[in-house]
């Protein structure tokens, strides 16, 4: 990641990764136990590498999925000072406000009811903050958790903005 930051031509739809982790996790899940939606514009492209786009967005929703109801959802914006949002949201349970700052932290585990190592948060956040991006958890209006992964854009010729 650290490579690849500001690298000119390095650009990655946001979409094409979105939408190919969406099929493979809701194959994943079986049974159709969980629906995701992607509403990922198609001109959000971000300005870096796709495995580590793809690295970050997996494991938001490989978390997301085992916490949901049933519904999954991922979504993207454009922000001031040419970054990029992209939030994956659950219709879970939620993670208290007091609770959150805690979460990215290595091996911490709120819950060991689920399987995992505790390590996914904390490798979206510093591959992220490689690109000079970070993470921020808040309330979803599903009910559940929204993480939003904020990134560079890249311009569609793939420069950055």
């Amino acid at each position: 990641a650290a490579a690849a930051r500001g690298l000119p031509g390095v650009a990655t739809p946001v979409a094409d990764s979105a939408g190919a982790l969406a099929r493979v996790m809701e194959k994943l899940q079986g049974g159709g136990r969980v629906a995701i939606t992607v509403r990922v514009p198609r001109e959000h492209v971000f300005a870096g590498e796709r495995e580590d786009l793809d690295e970050m967005l997996g494991n938001l929703l490989d978390n997301a999925c085992k916490w949901a109801n049933s519904r999954v959802e991922v979504s993207s914006r454009l922000e001031a000072g040419g970054m990029l949002a992209v939030a994956v949201e659950d219709d879970g349970p939620g993670l208290p406000a007091d609770r959150r700052d805690a979460v990215p932290a290595p091996g911490l585990r709120l819950d060991e009811s689920t399987p995992g190592s505790g390590l996914g948060l904390a490798v979206v956040r510093d591959v992220a903050r490689l690109y000079g991006g970070d993470l921020r958890l808040g309330d979803s209006p599903l009910g559940g958790l929204r993480v939003e992964l904020v990134l560079p854009a890249a311009m569609p010729s793939g420069t950055v903005q």
